[in-house]
Parts: C-alpha cells; sequence; structure tokens
C-alpha cells in the first residue's frame, strides 16, 4: 500500500490539509487538498478555540482518508506562523590551537551552543545558518576548509509556547491524532517557491495572509530578514465594511469589485447581496479606501527591506509574492510603484509533482505544500477493510471444530450404517444371528 505524509495549515480565513507521497527516488507527488474556512478561531497564528480548531481538523482528516483509502491518518506535521513567531541573530564561534580542518562535527557543535544561548522561555523551531567566517572570510560552505577559527552567524525562528501547546490540546488531547512535527511556514513556503538563483540575487518574499503579512529577505542564498506584521486582508475588508456593509458583504464586494490600484470612477454601481435588498456602493470611494489600506501594508514591506540594511540595489530578483489576499485587481502593479522592485506571484517549483485533479489550484496552496515538502516521516498506516455480516462478498469465518469421538458421532442409517454395524460386530463378537436373518 502506497504510505503518506500529512500536513496541515492552520491559517486565520482557512485550514488546510494535505497529503502526499515520494518515489524511490525522493520526488514529491500532491496527493490530495482539502480546505475548511474558518472566522475567528485562529488569530494571527494561534488557536484561540481548541474545541472548533479540533472539530475542522476531524472533518479534514476524514475528507483525507476517504480519498487515500485503506490509509488511515495516524499523525501530521503542523505550521507554525503569525505575529508569535520571531527571528533573533545569534553568534557562536570556535578557536583552534593550530590551523585544522573543519568538520561536520563542529558545526554540529557550534548549532548546539547556538541552541543554548536562547531563552528557555521560548520555543526553537529552527535555527538556520546566515553566515560563515574562517579567519576574517566568508565562506559558503565551511566543511573541509582549514583555519584556526570559526565564527557562525543564525537567525533562529522562536515562537511562544502557547502556539504548540495550543495545537497539543486540538490535534493530540482531543483528536488523538499525533504530531509528527511542527514547521515554520515562512522558511517552508520559501522553499518551494524560490529559484537558486532568486535566493542568491538577492529577493523579497511576501506571504499576504488574512491578518498577517510575512516578510522574508534572502541575498547571497541565506535568510537575513523575517518579520510579520499584524496586518493583512482583514483589514482591507474592516474598511470597506465602513461603507455602512456588514463583514461578509464587505468580503464579497473586495473580491468581486475591489481594487487595490488604479479604478477612479464617479459612478456608483448598485448591487444586491442574499438575502438583501440592493445597495449603492460609490466605486470611487471603494477604490480609495482599498488604496490607502494597501499602500500602508506596502509601505510596511517597503520598511523591512531598509530594517534589514538593505535596498532595492541589493535586491535584484525583485518581489515574491504568495497569499489570497494579495488577489486584488492592482495590487501587483501597486507594489511594483511602491517599494521599486519587479514583482511576481509565487508559483510552485517543478520537480514537484502533483495529481491531475489538484493542479489547476495547488497556487493557491503553496503554503501547504511547503508543509509537505518539507515533511518527511509515513504519516498513515494501512487498515484492512471491515465487511458488514450481510455483506455478499464476505465468506463466514468458523471456528475449527473439535474432533468428535465415535460416540459423538450422529446416528448413521441406509447400507452405509448396517456395512459399519455388521464390521465392527465381525470384528468384537462375530456376527449374531439376528443380524444374519436381517441379510
Amino acid at each position: 500500500m502506497k504510505e503518506y505524509t500529512i500536513a496541515i495549515e492552520l491559517g486565520s480565513s482557512k485550514i488546510v490539509a494535505i497529503a502526499g507521497s515520494r518515489d524511490d527516488k525522493g520526488t514529491l507527488t500532491v496527493e490530495a487538498i482539502e480546505e475548511e474556512s474558518v472566522t475567528n478561531i485562529i488569530k494571527r497564528g494561534c488557536v484561540q478555540n481548541i474545541e472548533d480548531v479540533y472539530s475542522y481538523v476531524k472533518r479534514l482528516k476524514t475528507k483525507l482518508e476517504n480519498r487515500l483509502s485503506p490509509a488511515k491518518i495516524t499523525a501530521t506535521y503542523v505550521g507554525i506562523g503569525g505575529v508569535s513567531v520571531f527571528a533573533e541573530d545569534k553568534t557562536t564561534s570556535k578557536t583552534f590551537h593550530e590551523d585544522s580542518i573543519i568538520t561536520q562535527a563542529h558545526v554540529d557543535k557550534l548549532k548546539e551552543e547556538c541552541r543554548a544561548l536562547v531563552s528557555s522561555a521560548t520555543d526553537v523551531l529552527d535555527i538556520v545558518p546566515v553566515k560563515y567566517i574562517i579567519d576574517g572570510s566568508a565562506v559558503e560552505n565551511p566543511i573541509g576548509a582549514t583555519g584556526t577559527n570559526i565564527e557562525v552567524h543564525y537567525k533562529v525562528l522562536t515562537a511562544k509556547p502557547v502556539l504548540r501547546r495550543n495545537i497539543y490540546r486540538s490535534f493530540v488531547e482531543r483528536l488523538h491524532l499525533n504530531i509528527a512535527g511542527h514547521l515554520p511556514t515562512a522558511l517552508t513556503t520559501a522553499n518551494v517557491v524560490l529559484t537558486d538563483d532568486e535566493r542568491a540575487l538577492g529577493c523579497v518574499l511576501v506571504d499576504f495572509g488574512a491578518e498577517t503579512t510575512t516578510v522574508s529577505i534572502y541575498k547571497n542564498n541565506a535568510l537575513v530578514w523575517l518579520e510579520t506584521l499584524p496586518m493583512g486582508g482583514r483589514n482591507i475588508t474592516r474598511d470597506i465594511a465602513s461603507l455602512n456593509l456588514i463583514d461578509n458583504e464587505a468580503e464579497h464586494l473586495k473580491i468581486a469589485s475591489g481594487m487595490a490600484k488604479g479604478f477612479k470612477s464617479e459612478n456608483n454601481v448598485r448591487l444586491k447581496f442574499e438575502g438583501d435588498g440592493m445597495v449603492e456602493i460609490d466605486l470611487a470611494k471603494l477604490s480609495s479606501v482599498v488604496e490607502a489600506r494597501s499602500e500602508e501594508i506596502m509601505a510596511n514591506v517597503e520598511e523591512q527591506i531598509k530594517r534589514a540594511g538593505l535596498s532595492r540595489k541589493d535586491l535584484t530578483a525583485g518581489v515574491i509574492v504568495v497569499g489570497g489576499a494579495a488577489k486584488l485587481r492592482g495590487w501587483m502593479d501597486l507594489l511594483e510603484e511602491r517599494v521599486g522592485m519587479k514583482a511576481r506571484f509565487a508559483t510552485l517549483r517543478k520537480d514537484i509533482q502533483v495529481v491531475e485533479k489538484e493542479r489547476s489550484r495547488v497556487n493557491d496552496y503553496l503554503q501547504a505544500v511547503g508543509l509537505l515538502y518539507a515533511a518527511q516521516e509515513v504519516c498513515t498506516k494501512a487498515v484492512a477493510p471491515i465487511f458488514s455480516e450481510d455483506s455478499e462478498d464476505t465468506e463466514e469465518v468458523k471456528e475449527p471444530e473439535t474432533p468428535k469421538t465415535e460416540t459423538d458421532l450422529p446416528p448413521k442409517t441406509g447400507l452405509l450404517q448396517k456395512i459399519r454395524k455388521k464390521f465392527n460386530n465381525f470384528i468384537n463378537e462375530g456376527e449374531t444371528e439376528e443380524e444374519k436373518n436381517e441379510d
């Protein structure tokens, strides 16, 4: 039976469950994607309502198992993100008594020393090397190099313990679903959308979500900056709702008619929402509201570049955007104008296979695919099919019978009985007169 890895992305607007398999060469194939829309149960990456998250994840688990049958899901990887995830700068070093060859053991020990520098009050999600310096010179790969001193600069991704604790309560305590690993979504997403050239030349990865916007900056093949901003697509929805609309109507209008840039009109439009009468919307005012909030978010993205000590000249690969909230018409044009760099929507790297029925929508779930790509352990087990008693395909299984003695056998009739009786009497006593008369 095929074995699968499972990953779940906990977003503020939707929870996504994804399943994949790997062939003998390790190539990942995305086998199934399921999602559930949610509201107000996950806030900026943190589970707020344990019972509701349990219910949605249970439903997603059932959906996936129906598609992967007869496999049963026993564990899952879970993504961690949001404003409670931090990137800290740490440095460790080692001096040798003489010129020495740097080994993997040296690098591993320095990484463990880095972990010891992090406060025990936080959870360490990952430790990412940014720069290796040997005897004052930066090197890309220290293994095999020689020197008397090595210094390593790291980005340490940490999270508040409440993130992992609330996930445990929903998944393990309530659903009895084991957690194979907690993965930082910002890093795993970058692994499936950025090319080697983009990482080397310098680029900005912007994950524009419902309640947060995560900015990751790469240069010289290393992560040099990571920050999550407490603003996203829902801020735009709330601004639209200020035009005398309820949240559901505002979200619908944002998707159907919202433009981040370029729509100017003095005409109004009359819209009809389900269950309501006609509502008149000033499109020029709508555009102004959406554009103002979009520009605020983009100004904060630009600020992260400055805080990283970089300029647009250092990031020649431009901006790569993921997240459904960035699908507003004119969003990419406004982003290019605001940060002064070319921008593109992220696409899935070509060495990841996708089954045909998932292909058309896989780019809407790049964060979940990133989690799946990082997952390594098998998360399913084979389960034999169970048949009902009245199933035509089921054969009744009987316990083996204990061999019966001669006295336990039912009485026999007819010729066979007579022959057997005569034979037994012949052996034991010989034929009686009564038996002779019977013949």
